[in-house]
């Protein structure tokens, strides 16, 4: 198998998966049915209706996942600064994030431009794929990128470690069915780095996964069960009332808000008329059943439940923090697992720059994902404090980062200093009106 095929059969092999996921984030969900019978009786309905739960899921880990700045070594501030402006990596970093917790994984490709800066954008995960040596998974034997043109064409580049392939189809994309539609572009480009400039991005090693995979099913549910409601609410929350009399019926009875029903009288009934009315349909049922749904959905994906429900706002803060506990790990195993890729992106991206350094040399900085709790952790320094610890310490147990302890030090100290200036100037003071004689 030629690697023109290998890239092949998995791009276009994961794309309608992708697509999918995509879809549902996006909140555009298909309203699917048991059986064929309901999908024809359904089919003419005008309307979609959805509860999208699956924005939900990945924007809660997604909004703790929160790139602020990558450190680099003492010496090379001045040239990574304009690296990360020029390729506003802050920005790309969403882009990245989102999209590997939507399909598992996700890409940047850096590469130096016209006037030889570096550069690394974020490519959609549709339209990359990373291929590993089978003796060392981590070691890349090569990556691929497709695209479709303005025209309808389709290129495609193969990365390897010592040179680019560039390929082109002379079809359309619609009619491309196999790799033997591409043809190469143009001669081999030579690859002066030495290594392949795709960066992987995923949320797990063994297969990209997605973190929607166990929801759709579900969503899918509580769409169905959000359709059938709505019509019920259109046809059959309204009572339906109606009329006996001698008339004959005019037409076909309709059902539908604000309509009578004129019933026939039968024989031997009273020459009276009569009038009533159905039950409305309740809709409760549907509204439990959807909100169970939802209630999985949250047990399945470790999202806390009042980003579901509305439940009450005199929760405490521990309470709060013990409810995010399970968020706030998924999202810290995310960032742990991403952390490689932007190390990687930065060495390589100052390796164009000429400047040859280690990955874990480079450090990705992140914001906490925890929901920090201004009084919860103000009392939790306190108590520690108050049992001997000193207050760096507490600090330390709490959390907070070098960079952070070492300022209040600092801050400590010139507050010490500070003290004692004021308690000299106060004992001058004191012996220079003592010696005046002043009570």
């Amino acid at each position: 198998m030629t690697d023109l095929k290998r890239a092949y059969d998995a791009l276009s092999g994961k794309l309608a998966d992708y697509n999918r996921y995509f879809n549902y984030y996006d909140g555009d969900q298909p309203v699917l049915y048991t059986t064929s019978r309901l999908a024809e009786i359904f089919k003419g309905l005008d309307a979609i209706f959805t509860e999208n739960w699956c924005a939900v899921v990945i924007d809660s880990t997604k909004d703790r996942v929160n790139l602020v700045n990558i450190k680099v070594p003492e010496g090379l501030e001045q040239t990574w600064a304009p690296l990360w402006e020029g390729s506003q990596l802050k920005l790309e970093s969403d882009d990245v994030h989102e999209s590997a917790l939507i399909t598992g994984e996700s890409f940047v490709i850096a590469w130096p431009d016209e006037q030889k800066t570096p550069q690394a954008y974020f490519n959609d995960p549709r339209l990359c794929h990373v291929f590993y040596e089978s003796e060392n998974p981590r070691d890349i034997e090569f990556a691929a990128k497709w695209w479709t043109r303005v025209d309808g064409l389709v290129r495609m580049t193969l990365y390897y470690p010592d040179r680019l392939e560039y390929y082109i189809t002379e079809k359309k994309s619609e009619n491309v069915t196999s790799e033997k539609a591409f043809k190469p572009f143009k001669d081999p480009e030579k690859n002066p780095y030495g290594e392949v400039p795709v960066f992987h991005f995923r949320t797990g090693q063994r297969k990209a996964k997605s973190d929607l995979k166990s929801v759709v099913p579900v969503q899918n549910g509580i769409n169905k069960l959000l359709a059938d409601m709505m019509v019920a609410a259109e046809y059959g929350a309204f009572k339906q009332r109606y009329i006996i009399s001698r008339s004959e019926i005019q037409g076909k009875l309709k059902n539908a808000p604000n309509e009578i029903w004129d019933l026939p009288a039968g024989d031997g009934m009273s020459q009276q008329t009569q009038a009533g009315q159905f039950d409305a349909t309740p809709l409760k049922n549907y509204l439990d059943a959807i909100d169970n749904l939802s209630m999985a959905v949250s047990s399945i994906t470790r999202t806390p439940k009042h980003y579901f429900f509305s439940i009450g706002s005199n929760l405490s803060g521990e309470a709060l923090i013990a409810m995010e506990a399970p968020l706030n790990k998924k999202a810290q195993d995310r960032i742990d697992r991403f952390i490689p890729g932007w190390q990687d992106v930065t060495r390589f991206m100052l390796k164009i720059e000429g400047v040859e350094i280690r990955a874990q040399d480079v450090v990705p900085v992140f914001d906490e994902p925890e929901s920090v709790q201004p009084f919860t952790e103000a009392q939790a320094i306190q108590m520690l404090v108050s049992a001997g610890i000193p207050l760096p310490a507490a600090c330390m147990r709490l959390g907070w980062t070098d960079s952070e302890i070492d300022k209040l030090k600092i801050a400590i100290e010139e507050q010490q200093a500070a003290e004692r200036e004021n308690l000299s100037t106060s004992l001058l003071e004191s012996l220079r009106r003592f010696d005046s004689g002043a009570e």
